[in-house]
Order: structure tokens, then C-alpha cells, then sequence
């Protein structure tokens, strides 16, 4: 993820973590019946910020919500599933910060191995060339 994107995705969580944190009021909130499990939930916010860096480099090409609507379909969710856990996870900010920090991880080691690819085709052709 180039160092703009993750600024992005980091100024954009902190922004709807306080925006929520102070709609909170001091009790807890019930766990939903239909919770995503944590774990998918971060692989969730992983292809969700695809769809986004896709849109912005791409605006005029593809449908966002058809994206999304493919990401709901291979999950096994709904829309309104994935906005409920959304909620839920916001509210625990600290938890929702690690969780974050995760799925930006995962994105840091997807942006190095397709540069590594890119290297080494690069170093390919050099070498074909020569």
C-alpha cells in the first residue's frame, strides 16, 4: 500500500472511530446474533479497501456496490450482516484500532509480493534483452 493510501485508510477509520466513540453512550453494546467472526471480519476490511483503491484509481470503470455485492456473495453475508459487524467491532475502539493495524498489515505484504513479482519480471526482460 503506497504511503498515501495507508495515510487514507488510517486518517478515514481513526475519523469514524471517534466519530462513533463519541456517539456512544456509556453502556455496552449486545453482541449481534449474526456477528461476523473477527478474523474474517479484517480479511473483509482487506478486500474492502481494494474496492476503494480500485474505484479511485479506476472511477469511470467499475460498479463499487457490484464489487462489494461479489465480496458479500464469497463470504457468505449480507450487506447488512457486514454493517452490523461494522458497528459492533467500531465501538471497541482499541480492539478496532489492532484489528486495522491488521488488515493494513495484510495489505503492506500483498503491495510487497506484487512488487517482487513486478521486480522480477522486470529483471526477465532486462535479461532477454541483453
Amino acid at each position: 500500500m503506497h504511503a498515501l493510501q495507508k495515510l487514507l485508510l488510517t486518517i478515514g477509520v481513526l475519523s469514524t472511530l471517534l466519530f462513533f466513540s463519541n456517539c456512544m453512550g456509556t453502556e455496552k453494546s449486545p453482541r449481534p446474533d449474526n456477528l461476523i467472526a473477527e478474523e474474517n471480519y479484517i480479511d473483509l476490511l482487506v478486500e474492502m479497501q481494494h474496492i476503494t483503491t480500485y474505484r479511485n484509481a479506476m472511477p469511470d470503470s467499475v460498479n463499487a456496490d457490484s464489487l462489494k455485492s461479489l465480496i458479500y456473495d464469497k463470504f457468505g453475508i449480507t450487506e447488512e450482516e457486514y454493517l452490523t459487524s461494522h458497528q459492533y467491532y467500531q465501538k471497541q475502539v482499541d480492539r478496532q484500532l489492532i484489528r486495522v493495524n491488521e488488515a493494513v498489515r495484510r495489505l503492506e505484504g500483498e503491495e510487497q509480493y506484487i512488487q517482487t513479482h513486478i521486480d522480477s519480471m522486470k529483471a526477465a526482460v532486462r535479461d532477454t534483452v541483453k
